[in-house]
């Protein structure tokens, strides 16, 4: 009887083919809504009018003052008519990386920010999608094609950077340069909740140069952004967490929506926590694409402030665990997952969150009790090219 491996691999160009076919229809779709809906409103309707406002609002009365809402509001509404104003949540990085900028007209600030926004999607899928040439075009053409990301790049949220920061950093430690991997994992404070427990899998699993590498620059980071914020910013940043925790639109997406804030989340945290700890120990001898995908679904359940275009990570996360190898439950589960993020404003949160609980619990399964298929340890060659 012929296994599901031998079955996928007899039909490899199908498959990709299929997905080829299938991304580019759903992008061509992802074009039309945003033809529609999203670029006659570009300037008021994309997040990077928020970051810009608030790195403006720093820029022109301190540093303190990046979490002052009376002055992000000013500033953010300053930039014309229409522009309407919401709190900006994010960590200090990412208010720093907008100030360069800031020497650019807003107009011109936005295509050029929206255009890095691309490129770094792409440097992500260039350096970590698996899989020959067609194969690739594949997971290209799905991942700018699923809506979390289509929606992401839309509307300017920082997701596909986060995305590049852990390619880059996952390439760097394949090729055997764990200081720096830890060095530039530490960008992902532009939105950490993305990737929070990677360091932890990293850790347990004893990468421990990369670990310390993290904190140390994490460390850093930390260390000039409540020097900048001062005593009266850093309060003003503890307000704005304590608004976000209570503003329904980040939560709606994270197990804290169907949860609720408490006990009983918390409780939910401690067991995430404790399931990829556990895996990254199953993991520690293995593949380090692994842990970094175990951290990244971990992060993603674990967190209570999630859009759905942070679900844009879970590609990600998947690439590396085929680069690995998976299941024919894992690759089950992925398929059922890529649907559900598709359809993610359908479902809503649930599904998602019960596919990724079902995803990381697989991660942690005993390895003696898995049965691996299509891992690309053994076809390095076909994407030396592209890895090297």
């Amino acid at each position: 009887m012929r296994t599901l491996d031998g079955y996928f691999r007899e039909r490899t160009r199908l498959w990709a083919a299929a997905g080829v076919w299938t991304g580019i229809l759903l992008s061509a779709f992802n074009v039309y809504a945003a033809a529609v809906e999203f670029i006659p409103q570009y300037r008021f309707r994309n997040d990077f009018r928020l970051i810009y406002g608030a790195a403006l609002a720093a820029w022109n009365n301190g540093y303190s003052h990046l979490y002052d809402l009376g002055a992000q509001r000013a500033s953010t509404e300053s930039l014309g008519p229409g522009i309407y104003w919401q709190p900006y949540l994010n960590p200090p990085p990412l208010a720093w990386l907008a100030t360069p900028f800031l020497a650019f007209p807003f107009e011109v600030a936005l295509l050029a920010w929206s255009a890095s926004l691309v490129f770094a999607a792409w440097l992500a899928w260039r350096l970590a999608a698996p899989g020959p040439h067609l194969t690739r075009l594949a997971h290209l053409a799905l991942f700018f094609g699923v809506f979390p990301t289509a929606f992401g790049l839309m509307v300017g949220q920082p997701v596909a950077l986060v995305a590049a920061i852990v390619a880059v950093s996952w390439w760097l430690a394949e090729h055997r340069r764990p200081v720096l991997a830890g060095v530039v994992l530490s960008l992902i404070a532009l939105k950490p909740q993305l990737a929070l427990l990677v360091p932890l899998c990293l850790l347990v699993a004893g990468r421990r140069r990369m670990f310390l590498a993290w904190l140390g620059a994490s460390a850093l980071i930390g260390i000039v952004a409540l020097l900048m914020l001062g005593g009266d910013g850093l309060q003003r940043y503890r307000d704005v967490l304590s608004l976000a925790s209570q503003w329904a639109p980040t939560r709606s997406f994270a197990v804290a929506g169907p949860l609720g804030l408490g006990p009983q989340l918390y409780a939910l945290e401690v067991v995430v926590v404790a399931v990829a700890a556990l895996a990254a120990w199953q993991q520690r001898r293995g593949d380090v694409g692994r842990l970094y995908a175990t951290g990244i679904v971990a992060s993603l359940l674990f967190t209570p402030y999630v859009g759905f275009q942070d679900f844009a990570m879970l590609i990600l996360a998947s690439w590396l665990l085929i680069r690995s190898g998976v299941t024919s439950f894992q690759v089950a589960l992925m398929v059922l997952g890529y649907a559900l993020l598709e359809l993610a404003l359908v479902v809503q949160a649930v599904p998602i969150l019960v596919a990724e609980g079902a995803l990381l619990v697989s991660l942690a399964w005993p390895p003696h009790e898995r049965k691996l298929i299509g891992s690309l340890r053994g076809q390095r060659s076909e994407s030396a090219g592209v890895t090297r």
